[in-house]
């Protein structure tokens, strides 16, 4: 990559965070990839099945249980310590992924909380963080949206 004056000027590294569901196929490609099934889950709550780990009420039920904030907190060192070996070897982008069984609660939750640790505290990295099975019912609602407003 090359500035405006045409000097070559490395990318800033990109760590990206996802959430997927475990239920909805293979876990994306990630150098880092963990299950985070072990955290109670908000689906068995009945005023909580019908939101996202995007949700307030999902993030606290989640994020307050310690053991979400011990992982959090090892996660955090690890990108502490691999993130600056992957550079050394010539890569811009680090992926780490966290999955649940529907990828709706738990992943989701967790993938923000960690984004954001990241993103405080190594502000030399461009962050970003998506969730598979989020964007995947977003289209398919959309989808259907579409196919009924063109039937009429």
């Amino acid at each position: 990559m090359s500035d405006s004056q045409g000097n070559n000027a490395k990318a800033p590294l990109t760590v990206e965070i996802v959430s997927f569901g475990f239920k909805y196929g293979t876990p994306p490609i990630a150098n880092i990839s963990l299950d985070v099934r072990f955290l109670k889950n908000p689906y068995w709550v009945d005023e909580l099945r019908p939101l996202t780990g995007l949700d307030e009420p999902v993030r606290k039920y989640v994020l307050d249980q310690g053991l979400a904030q011990d992982v959090l907190d090892n996660l955090e060192k690890l990108v502490e310590h691999t993130v600056p070996a992957m550079l050394k070897v010539k890569s811009n982008s680090f992926v780490i992924a966290l999955g649940c069984t529907g990828g709706q609660h738990r992943s989701p939750a967790m993938v923000e909380a960690l984004a954001e640790r990241v993103r405080s505290r190594f502000s030399q990295y461009q962050v970003t963080s998506g969730h598979r099975e989020l964007e995947r019912m977003h289209d398919d609602k959309t989808a259907s949206l579409t196919a009924q407003g063109s039937a009429s």
